[in-house]
């Protein structure tokens, strides 16, 4: 089995340390995993290190936030080297556009009626890029807040499940009423990008992106589609496997795993399968590049 699409506390997101997935992959028998954080690889380090102590492979990677017709698309870039100068240049670039988004955001929900200030975010953000997660617990940290009708489904009705994704998923993502575009973080922009940095860019759990969309980023280099992923069912799994086979496009298997206190209906491991085969594709086309 793999785990493509793990977050780390690198992402503030996500809960659980390096050690702790690798422990965690042991125990469920994964044969290889990659770090995928939010703009990050802060912890991709720390894979490769303990990768040898675990003997689980680990390949290098993060997850890009972009923006594509109006839809909040994520990236996944296989291969990333954290020591390159010019990523963390870039990711320096992003973190402060994002830093401003968040602003921008925070702004958009104090008008909506949400009272809570910019150091209450960064209290729950710990110094990381502000997730769903970040903005709903600054808001819950207000007992005035916590009466108003519009959390309850968060608190504990039928959003309480997941509250952090649902919220981000209800209010900040494309087309929500908090939602803040980021023209200059566009996916064929990243794209280019994240190739130009010798790493291969894959759309991450492509469900709600359409057919139209996903065939004009292939023409704009997208290589790849996570395919295996919990959020799809495995008749949109049969589908887009079929899809990226037409294509000739590359194909990945990720949880997307958070942690138990963040999405806790997600395994780590889940949805992903035995298909090791698939990275052995993607270390072909690594190597057919370099």
């Amino acid at each position: 089995m793999i785990d493509l699409h793990i977050h780390t506390n690198a992402s503030s997101d996500g809960q659980h340390s390096p050690r702790e997935i690798f422990e965690m992959a042991r125990g469920k028998g994964l044969r290889a995993i990659s770090f995928a954080d939010h703009n990050s690889v802060k912890n991709v380090g720390e894979g490769i290190r303990l990768a040898g102590e675990f003997r689980i492979e680990f390949i290098p990677c993060l997850e890009l936030n972009t923006l594509f017709n109006g839809l909040d698309l994520h990236l996944l870039a296989y291969f990333i080297d954290p020591q390159s100068p010019e990523l963390k240049k870039w990711l320096e670039e992003i973190h402060q556009k994002k830093a401003e988004q968040a602003r921008k955001r925070l702004e958009k929900l104090n008008d909506l009626g949400f009272f809570f200030t910019e150091q209450d975010l960064n209290a729950f953000s710990a110094g990381r890029l502000p997730t769903g997660m970040s903005f709903l617990k600054a808001i819950l940290s207000h007992p005035e807040n916590r009466g108003d009708p519009r959390l309850r489904p968060y608190i504990d009705g039928d959003r309480s499940r997941s509250p952090y994704v649902n919220f981000y998923r209800d209010y900040l993502r494309g087309g929500k009423p908090a939602f803040v575009s980021m023209e200059d973080i566009s996916t064929p922009a990243a794209i280019r990008k994240i190739k130009g940095l010798g790493a291969i860019p894959i759309l991450a759990h492509p469900s709600d992106t359409g057919d139209e969309n996903i065939r004009a980023l292939i023409r704009k280099g997208l290589e790849g589609l996570e395919v295996y992923s919990p959020y799809h069912t495995p008749e949109e799994q049969g589908a887009f496997r079929v899809f990226a086979e037409t294509q000739g496009l590359l194909i990945t298997a990720g949880s997307d795993f958070h942690g138990k206190n963040v999405k806790p209906d997600v395994e780590l491991g889940q949805g992903s399968g035995d298909h090791y085969d698939l990275l052995d594709r993607l270390r072909a086309r690594r190597k057919d590049r370099s």
